[in-house]
């Protein structure tokens, strides 16, 4: 981008005292919690491979293909006159600003350390500058009081960033450009503008990456990378595969499920419970429906059913339960296609969503119960 233009988730005959009832209540409220507060940290928009994106890309990191993905999803939302956005448009731009953030670490929440800072913009011709842009931020975006620097994966100024580019892509009430779901889906809103723009257009492509950075060498170095990644094959996740036998029935008890929505402790063998499932629930619900099988509650407890087999292994019917808090807090079935079937958070429903991408980089216990 260029100077001017960069922008920048008792009946049974005994009685027990109360106190051990009281204490055994705590335990099994605590179990289901912490099988549900993981769902809290899963992906922040709850992508499902917009726009038919690959489960993983060589050279980007997981959570920086999660959050172009997710922010492809979400230009929906908010830039609803918008068409043909797509993960490769944002991935395109990545490339080229900040080579998808290559060397940092990126958090699951899509926080990077150490920040991406550009050159400082004091028209000293530095990194090919010829401009002054003075400080807008009193720093507090970029480190530096006296002029602005371009900051994060996708290097946009403060000013711009702090204008109406500015997006909290992951949810947690922060607009933060050194954020991957924040910044991507920044992108997504600054290509887009506030007009009708159809992105799978060549020509009004090239007319929203060239408002992103007025020069044509940069248009097309980033049109010549979105034409590169719209030819990776997409991984099939979101389109489960049509699994039989009790496999197949249990899978179809859980997309039975669908748009069901998310209730802490909701779920038992006999369907929602409350209004709706968490992880567990709904896993304890399609296990039974479909196969007879009663599960425990809790995803914790769900490591002990069945066989551990490893990922590489996975079938249709296998348990996913994931390390992603710490605690071993989510589950979810593997329906085929990299793709999953889970009750995510509160705030969303029952759905399907890539096994790649977000959800790939944590540790898993596949789970044979079939």
């Amino acid at each position: 981008m260029n100077n001017t233009h960069k922008m920048l988730l008792g009946s049974a005959g005994c009685l027990v005292p109360a106190v051990t009832v009281l204490g055994l209540l705590i335990l099994f409220i605590s179990a289901v919690a912490n099988g549900a507060t993981g769902h809290e940290d899963d992906h922040p928009s709850g992508a499902t491979g917009a726009g038919g994106a690959p489960g993983a890309v060589d050279g980007i990191d997981p959570v920086m293909l999660s959050a172009y993905t997710a922010a492809a999803a979400g230009t929906r939302t908010v830039r609803p006159k918008c068409t043909g956005m797509r993960w490769s448009v944002i991935a395109g731009i990545g490339k080229v600003e900040s080579n998808h953030a290559a060397g940092r670490t990126i958090a699951a929440n899509g926080d990077i350390t150490p920040r991406i800072l550009g050159v400082r913009l004091d028209g000293l011709g530095i990194g090919g500058n010829t401009s002054s842009f003075s400080d807008t931020d009193r720093g507090l975006l970029d480190g530096d009081t006296a002029y602005d620097r371009a900051v994060g994966p996708m290097q946009f100024l403060p000013s711009t960033w702090n204008g109406p580019n500015g997006q909290d892509g992951n949810n947690d009430s922060v607009k933060n450009p050194h954020n991957a779901f924040d910044a991507a889906l920044g992108t997504a809103v600054y290509l887009c503008g506030t007009g009708t723009t159809d992105l799978s257009r060549p020509d009004q492509l090239r007319k929203a990456v060239y408002r992103y950075n007025h020069s044509d060498t940069y248009v097309n170095d980033v049109t010549r990378h979105i034409t590169d990644y719209d030819q990776i094959p997409a991984t099939g996740a979101g389109t489960p595969t049509t699994a039989t036998g009790r496999a197949g029935a249990v899978i179809n008890a859980a997309l039975a499920e669908r748009r069901t929505p998310y209730v802490w402790g909701g779920g038992s063998t006999t369907g929602p419970t409350k209004g709706g499932y968490d992880c567990s629930g709904l896993m304890l619900y399609a296990f039974h429906q479909g196969a007879g099988i009663t599960l425990p509650r809790t995803s914790q407890q769900m490591r002990t059913s069945g066989t551990h087999i490893p990922r590489s292994d996975i079938q249709p019917g296998d348990l996913i339960v994931i390390n992603n808090d710490g605690n071993w807090g989510h589950v979810g079935l593997y329906a085929g296609n990299n793709t999953m079937i889970h009750a995510p958070r509160p705030g969303k429903t029952v759905e399907t969503t890539p096994t790649a991408g977000y959800w790939a980089k944590y540790d898993w216990d596949v789970r044979r119960v079939l």
